[in-house]
């Protein structure tokens, strides 16, 4: 599972003034993102205790965690996040979010494959399994 954070990535000054921590690097993603289109760029909130409907899109999927904790599962692989992480979804990837006592916000943008029609994901069974970091 892909999960990158500022606490983990060496910063570098841009523009003489710009602090910036590259969680993935400017075009490194060019070659497995051709061909597709922003889809869109959200914050939401899951409430506490909660699991989100296990789904899978045609996209390439961020999320960028704000505030709260939660279980990002990805297939057979789940992991805690927590404020500042990224957690990248990979196209076609089944996942799911569960949050903790405290509920999760975060900001998410993809870029797509898919047709601009329709609710833009498709149902998935996931069973759930423990994260690898508690």
């Amino acid at each position: 599972m892909d999960i990158r954070s500022a606490r983990t990535v060496a910063p570098v000054t841009m523009h003489q003034v710009t602090t910036v921590w590259a969680l993935f690097p400017r075009f490194s993603l060019h070659d497995q993102t051709q061909g597709t289109y922003l889809e869109e760029i959200e914050e939401w909130t899951i409430a506490p205790n909660t699991r989100g409907a296990p789904h899978f899109h045609n996209t390439h999927e961020f999320y960028f965690i704000l505030e709260g904790t939660a279980i990002i599962q990805i297939e057979q692989e789940a992991r805690r996040v927590g404020p500042g992480d990224l957690v990248y979804v990979p196209r076609n990837a089944v996942h799911t979010v569960k949050t903790l006592a405290e509920g999760v916000r975060a900001f998410s943008f993809a870029v797509s494959y898919q047709e601009p029609k329709g609710i833009g994901y498709t149902p998935a069974t996931l069973p759930e399994v423990a994260p690898d970091n508690g």
